[in-house]
């Protein structure tokens, strides 16, 4: 049984529930707005990029976002985005890393409320005492460190943001307009 089924005082509080739950939320955003950042990257329109990105995994688009900027350092001359908008990129990048580490304890570990003010998790690991598997099963967290977290994450997302403004981007109308003069 998952613990904080096990006894009224063991779930959650309505504010430690609160506050994974924005954590979770920023999360969302931040592998949407990564997924914009590599479409802005490969020179194409959100939409259609949507269309493979969204079948990817957030670490894999991270790599790609990786590949991205060696890509336009080396075969662009840092011309089209600037060297320092592809540092923010990878500073950003290192930050998504950390971010992530925290989402998946949020989504994959069980947790129980120690106190009010405190939480407790575990994702019931099969590792034998002392392995590095073992130490990473479990974990407390205050709601003081909750919050720190989601704010974190929501600074994250502003600085993706700023980021994506400072991109070019592709849009789809003006293909669309385009191919309609044309014609």
């Amino acid at each position: 049984m998952p613990l904080n089924h096990t006894s009224q005082f063991a779930e959650l509080t309505d504010d430690q529930f609160k506050l994974i739950g924005k954590i979770v939320v920023e999360w969302a955003n931040i592998e949407f707005l990564q997924k914009q950042i590599l479409s802005r990257l490969l020179f194409s329109a959100e939409f259609i990029s949507r269309t493979y990105t969204d079948r990817i995994s957030a670490v894999q688009i991270q790599e790609a976002i990786r590949e991205s900027v060696d890509l336009h350092r080396h075969r662009y001359n840092s011309n089209i985005v600037s060297e320092d908008i592809l540092t923010n990129i990878e500073n950003v990048n290192k930050e998504v890393d950390n971010a992530r580490i925290h989402r998946n304890k949020f989504a994959h570990f069980c947790w129980t409320r120690s106190t009010d003010e405190k939480i407790f998790g575990t994702n019931f690991s099969a590792g034998l005492p002392g392995s590095k598997k073992h130490r990473r099963s479990d974990t407390v967290i205050t709601n003081k460190e909750l919050e720190q977290l989601y704010k974190e994450s929501y600074d994250l997302v502003e600085k993706i943001n700023q980021i994506i403004e400072k991109l070019p981007e592709l849009k789809e109308e003006d293909f669309i307009n385009r191919n309609r003069t044309s014609r």
